[in-house]
């Protein structure tokens, strides 16, 4: 396929893509413009501009919510990027569990063991990816885009690139809201407290918190904003029961991912039983979806309460 060169019309960045998706939204590189793709090189792109700063949260969240989501999921035109998701889940159910020990013998008599963490390697590349299209997933979303947006890989470079840096930044999103969890449960190992439950409750906080640090990570993207609970807190409070919706979504999706059976798992059941599983893998998938959704749509109609 040709590629169209043209020029970024906010930093004038050297912006390259293949001629199918002429017409489609993308975003510089360098300075996050958001643009058209032009039909031609040369050609300037249209600025698309960020939501207009509004003073009063935007009425129908719920309607966005319960009645846009669905065709927006599954829509033609974003059919490629759920057959990308679903498509990488199904190689990580069949094999996250190809892990191996290779060990080699030693003149002293006994043995080097070299660890082969396939499984875990391919599992680390496909939730880096899946974190990057969430990623995508919520900022579009902000941007009234009513449908999955189209994903370029950018070549396999380019994929390891997204993957990476996605995985580390939800991975820091995910550290920084167990941090009290993490502090209470090394004071209550101090004091001799064991159970669990004693920190359980900053478990469910991190949880709590897990939308909006998606959201920070997603649309502000930068990972030390992060580390502002007050940029946390002020939109929970203002609009803490609709945060609450989006939060308590948040807290069952993950669970049921928590609950989720790779193959190596199961792979001495039926086919029957690791068909049935695979599917609850892949809903729980697209349940995940309607999850980052849901948190764009929450910053769409109540963005006059982010400082950010």
């Amino acid at each position: 396929m040709a590629a169209i060169t043209f020029n970024c019309p906010k930093c004038g960045f050297i912006c390259a893509f293949r001629d199918a998706y002429a017409g489609r939204r993308a975003r510089c590189l360098r300075c996050d413009q958001i643009f058209i793709i032009p039909a031609c090189d040369g050609e300037i792109p249209q600025k698309v501009e960020p939501p207009k700063e509004i003073e009063e949260p935007l009425p129908g969240f719920y309607e966005a919510v319960f009645k846009k989501s669905i065709p927006a999921i599954f829509n033609k035109q974003g059919l490629t990027t759920l057959m990308f998701i679903l498509l990488v889940t199904t190689l990580r159910f069949f094999t996250q569990h190809l892990n191996f020990v290779m060990k080699i013998p030693c003149q002293s008599g006994g043995c080097v063991s070299i660890y082969l963490l396939f499984g875990w390697a391919i599992a680390g590349f496909v939730w880096g990816g899946l974190f990057w299209v969430y990623a995508e997933i919520v900022y579009s979303t902000v941007f009234d885009v009513e449908v999955l947006p189209q994903i370029d890989f950018e070549g396999g470079f380019g994929y390891m690139r997204k993957a990476v840096k996605s995985l580390v930044s939800f991975v820091m999103a995910l550290i920084i809201c167990l941090l009290p969890a993490i502090v209470f449960r090394y004071i209550f190992s101090v004091l001799g407290i064991t159970s669990r439950w004693a920190y359980f409750p900053f478990i469910v906080l991190a949880m709590f918190l897990l939308p909006m640090a998606i959201l920070t990570v997603s649309i502000g993207r930068d990972i030390m904003m992060l580390f502002r609970y007050d940029y946390f807190f002020s939109p929970i409070r203002k609009a803490f029961g609709h945060y609450l919706f989006v939060a308590g979504f948040f807290i069952i999706v993950w669970q049921l991912q928590y609950m989720t059976q790779n193959y190596g798992e199961i792979m001495d059941k039926s086919v029957t039983i690791i068909g049935l599983n695979l599917a609850f893998v892949l809903l729980t998938q697209i349940m995940l979806v309607l999850a980052m959704r849901m948190a764009g749509v929450f910053y769409r109609h109540f963005a006059c309460y982010f400082k950010w």
